[in-house]
């Protein structure tokens, strides 16, 4: 049985991972976490308490040898060095879940960008500090990381953005909430730009994937589909039986008028290069992914059940519904 080693796992991805794992019954799981988020969860797991940023608690994970070590949460460089240090010798296999939001995207070129195109640079400054504005400059550096370690078995994932079961930044539920309790929405450019997406559950069935598949790639775009966000109203409005009106928006009138990218309208960027090409992982691990339909009939379930419904909350906040209202109301009066 294989001693497979967690790190994180009990938040988003790592949840959805450790629910599709379990019932397999073939691997010895530890998970390693500092016992903040979800603690009560999978008991019946062996853990690790500690924090990946201390030296001290790393030493615990190097006094085991593990089969395969799989990451989920790891976000800074320094701290992964170290670790990687310690555990010299000790690891199978490393399982790293990286990012594509780290390639040097050229908004003017948009196309499906591929694992040998580049990925951001890291300075010393930005490698050392714990800024979340300089979280793609330290997935990539990471990613460096695990590629200068002599004799290390590494996979790299890099999905597209992450939605689905258990999602806690609440970006994509925003766009849900709308459509089931709007009859009006603001988008973007009719809402048509678009983004590749990465449901949970793909990326967990990469990641067992990865646990056996004889690699001879070690770095693998993981998207399951390109959408916009009409794509995603469209599909909602058709599921809950509910006519939608969509407020379109130049980006220069939202600029102007303090709306930002990516936040104050979540998920929208002002043009199509943030997707990448995923043939590469559908050819070497035989993966199948799921729609983007399917993806939003299990989501209006999952929201439906365990959300109710709610107010989101997303992270960073998004518009105001009040903010709305005004914009859709300074649009209508030109």
């Amino acid at each position: 049985m294989k001693r497979i080693l967690i790190i994180g796992g009990t938040r988003f991805v790592g949840r959805n991972l450790i629910e599709k794992l379990l019932p397999l019954d073939k691997y010895d799981i530890t998970l390693f976490n500092r016992g903040k988020t979800n603690p009560d969860i999978f008991q019946e797991i062996k853990r690790i308490k500690g924090d990946r940023k201390k030296e001290s608690d790393l030493r615990l994970l190097a006094a085991k040898d593990w089969d395969v070590v799989i990451d989920i949460s790891g976000y800074w460089a320094e701290p992964l060095a170290t670790q990687l240090s310690l555990q010299k010798g000790k690891v199978g296999r490393y399982i790293y879940v990286s990012t594509s939001s780290h390639y040097q995207f050229d908004p003017q070129n948009p196309h499906l960008i591929k694992e040998e195109e580049a990925i951001v640079s890291c300075s010393l400054e930005e490698r050392k500090s714990e800024e979340r504005k300089h979280y793609n400059q330290n997935k990539a550096e990471c990613e460096r990381i695990l590629a200068q370690q002599e004799d290390l078995d590494y996979i790299i994932l890099r999905p597209g953005l992450i939605i689905g079961k258990y999602d806690y930044t609440d970006r994509l539920y925003y766009w849900f909430h709308k459509a089931k309790t709007q009859e009006e929405i603001l988008v973007a450019n009719g809402g048509e730009n678009f983004i590749s997406f990465t449901n949970v559950e793909d990326l967990a069935e990469a990641i067992i994937t990865a646990i056996e598949i004889d690699n001879k790639e070690k770095i693998f775009n993981c998207s399951s589909f390109n959408a916009s966000i009409s794509d995603f109203l469209t599909l909602i409005g058709k599921k809950l039986d509910k006519k939608i009106n969509l407020v379109s928006a130049t980006a220069d009138f939202l600029t102007t008028n303090g709306v930002k990218q990516w936040s104050s309208l979540p998920l929208w960027l002002n043009g199509n290069f943030l997707t990448i090409d995923n043939s590469r992982i559908q050819s070497a691990f035989q993966m199948e992914f799921i729609s983007l339909e399917k993806t939003v009939e299990d989501l209006i379930q999952f929201y439906s059940s365990e959300k109710k419904w709610a107010i989101p909350n997303p992270t960073p906040p998004a518009l105001s519904r009040q903010e709305e209202i005004d914009l859709i109301a300074k649009i209508s009066s030109t």
